[in-house]
């Protein structure tokens, strides 16, 4: 007789971590009552309206929910009056991702969120458990699947009636490991301090600190270019520091079919990203990265969510790497794609002057709405400048557009001042769009879209193709994805 799973129950801590969270909600609100409470009406009577409703909700939340193993799903069960009950197949499932702050690693516990294929928001998350229950999660849910080298041990079974195939652990390869140098470099080139700057800039205007300044004098001047010096040293200051502390220890590391991510010194993250389903990956260089020889990379997989925050930070598989070491990781996570075999081809020459006629019909209309406020000459300087500088930016645009193709990948650049690559598997590609507007027939072109599962920023889309350079490409991808089975 087969003896059924039994459910399990979530870290009884859940309940002390549900509540810390509803105390971050309610702090505000605690803090202003605090401050405008009088003698009559207490603080502790208003924490008491508020927390309680959310103790005895964490704690009904936690006593309804379980989940367990079944032979071929994992059985999450929630709520108590609308009861949730997901039946997740194991076959399903892409990754189990895992997330660690501070007061988990002091109690030994963690969050678990289940992946799929299916885009948005984790399938399951399973909030708090045992750090144990993690590694018993991952060898259920992944325990049968087949090692890269596909090579199988044989053990007779206890009857000795039968041969159990089981396969071994694939080793663990370590690809990228950033050290606090690096982290520090990426931080700088990322630089987000410049919000600390414009919300420093914006408080000092609307606080009025900057009208007291009469007649602005030079000790006026003097104290704001000092105050914008010390935003200007200390933004990047705080920017190198915060990638420090949250990539810190950043490692990453193929394990057969799977790539995992490491990173965080304050919250640590443990993300899984399958290769199998890599859709397209992605080199990005800002004008940082091309001072230093440096690159930041990114895949796009099958289900993936361009909005959804873990996703995005699952997806970055390197916030920084020299250019010296961008083949070798770019080869191993897709092999067909070799970066020095690509041979790029431009785009229509002519779309420059598309780009410019817009350029100089935009310039004459700005030059033109400025004139009632700046005057004929000073409109005529503004409208002259914007030429310029638009014209130049059309330029290095279509000179910067490219593609290339191989047997086995399709290849898509763009950008000049912050330059991107995009590089798909033709065995990955979906559809095919041809995209022709009123403007590219009379020039004779087209915009040639190469779709797959994984949606993100800069996807093929290849403007300024002479009509049958982008037809010939249709036709001869099209057959490439009809002719593919996909697998997921």
């Amino acid at each position: 007789m087969a003896v059924m799973p039994s459910n399990q129950r979530f870290h009884p801590l859940t309940v002390l971590f549900a509540l810390g969270g509803e105390l971050r909600n309610f702090l505000l609100p605690a803090v202003f009552a605090t401050m405008t409470a009088s003698r009559g009406n207490s603080v502790e009577r208003f924490l008491l309206v508020f927390l309680v409703p959310g103790a005895i909700a964490a704690v009904a939340r936690y006593l309804s929910s379980t989940y367990r193993y079944d032979p071929t799903e994992l059985v999450v069960r929630t709520g108590i009056i609308f009861r949730n009950e997901r039946h997740i197949p194991y076959a399903r499932i892409q990754s189990v991702d895992a997330v660690q702050n501070v007061l988990h690693r002091w109690f030994g516990v963690v969050d678990v969120k289940v992946q799929t294929g299916t885009g948005g928001e984790a399938e399951a998350t399973l909030s708090v458990l045992p750090f144990s229950a993690l590694d018993e999660m991952r060898q259920r849910v992944f325990e049968g699947r087949p090692s890269e080298s596909g090579a199988a041990v044989l053990t007779p079974s206890a009857d000795g009636s039968a041969a159990e195939v089981i396969w071994p652990a694939p080793e663990a390869r370590t690809l990228l490991h950033l050290p606090s140098r690096e982290l520090a470099l990426a931080g700088l080139l990322d630089n987000r301090g410049w919000v600390v700057i414009g919300a420093a800039s914006g408080l000092l205007f609307e606080s009025g600190v900057i009208d007291r300044f009469d007649g602005w004098d030079s000790t006026a001047w003097s104290l704001y270019a000092t105050v914008l010096v010390g935003l200007f040293v200390i933004a990047p200051v705080l920017s190198m520091l915060w990638a420090t502390v949250r990539l810190h220890g950043f490692s990453l590391t193929r394990r057969g079919g799977d790539l995992l991510v490491e990173y965080g010194a304050l919250t640590r993250v443990t993300a899984t990203i399958p290769l199998r389903r890599v859709q397209a990956i992605k080199i990005l260089r800002g004008p940082g990265h091309l001072w230093t020889g440096r690159a930041s990379v990114r895949v796009e997989t099958a289900g993936g969510s361009p909005t959804g925050r873990s996703a995005t930070e699952r997806e970055w598989i390197a916030p920084i790497i020299t250019m010296a070491d961008l083949p070798a990781l770019v080869a191993s996570v897709l092999p067909e794609a070799d970066l020095s075999a690509l041979e790029w081809h431009p785009v229509d020459p002519r779309g420059f002057r598309r780009r410019r006629n817009r350029a100089l019909i935009w310039a004459a209309v700005m030059g033109g709405a400025t004139a009632p406020w700046l005057g004929g000459p000073w409109a005529a300087g503004v409208g002259l400048l914007l030429a310029l500088w638009w014209v130049l930016s059309a330029r290095l645009y279509v000179r910067s557009l490219g593609w290339a193709r191989t047997d086995r990948v399709m290849a898509f650049r763009s950008g000049w001042i912050r330059r991107a690559v995009t590089v798909v598997p033709l065995d990955k590609i979906q559809v095919v769009d041809l995209e022709e507007s009123p403007f590219d027939r009379r020039w004779s072109m087209a915009c040639l879209r190469v779709d797959t599962a994984g949606a993100g920023a800069h996807r093929i889309d290849i403007p300024y193709l002479s009509r049958p350079i982008a037809e010939g490409m249709r036709v001869a991808l099209a057959r490439e994805a009809a002719g593919t089975t996909f697998r997921w």
